[in-house]
């Protein structure tokens, strides 16, 4: 009869219980909810990965940032086998951020506001180039024969096509002359006509 080794039963147990505490290990980091962020977690976190003690937990929290979980081959006292074993169970999120001097921030608030203040100016331009065409019409009556055209077009019923009619039908003698030209009629005139003058 062949007799029966009493290593290999206690040998296989030893693997059994390993593989299940190692089994139970994820399944209590999983059931805990999302993954490790290797960059962010704290010692106790990491030490609650399998095979990660306090030396290898500093280890890790020394080494960051990691751009990926592959990056933890390179941390001392983590092999091939463990790296295997922790992949499933770690994430690589946001890198520490970096702290803004208070200067470039400062300087970062300034931009800002100047930004907003050239928003605004640039807002402002229209109303500021329309109060400027106002202010190029005379406060007394306009002159038929040296009106500008922004001038004339402000009159009534005059637009730039009759502002320019006007400007090419000179030179006037009397006010009543404007209805020689094209598109002004009679009741245009009664709308100008205490408003213009050919002196």
């Amino acid at each position: 009869m062949r007799k029966i080794s009493a290593g290999k039963p206690y040998r296989m147990g030893v693997v059994f219980v390993v593989a299940a505490a190692v089994v139970l290990s994820v399944g209590i980091v999983l059931a805990a909810g999302a993954l490790i962020d290797i960059n962010s977690a704290d010692q106790k976190a990491i030490e609650s990965l399998p095979g990660v003690g306090p030396a290898t937990a500093k280890a890790i929290i020394q080494g960051r940032p990691y751009k990926s979980v592959d990056d933890l081959a390179n941390v001392k006292g983590l092999g091939k086998s463990k790296l295997e074993k922790i992949k499933p169970l770690v994430t690589v999120g946001g890198q520490p951020v970096a702290k803004v001097p208070a200067a470039a921030g400062a300087a970062a608030g300034a931009a800002a506001s100047k930004a907003t203040t050239a928003t605004q100016v640039a807002q402002k331009a229209p109303s500021e180039a329309k109060k400027s065409a106002k202010a190029a019409v005379p406060a007394g009556p306009v002159n038929l024969n040296t009106a500008s055209k922004e001038q004339l077009e402000a009159l009534p019923g005059i637009g730039p096509v009759k502002a320019q009619a006007i400007i090419d039908g000179r030179p006037y003698q009397k006010t009543e002359d404007v209805m020689k030209v094209k598109g002004i009629k009679q009741g245009i005139y009664n709308k100008i006509k205490d408003k213009i003058t050919v002196q």
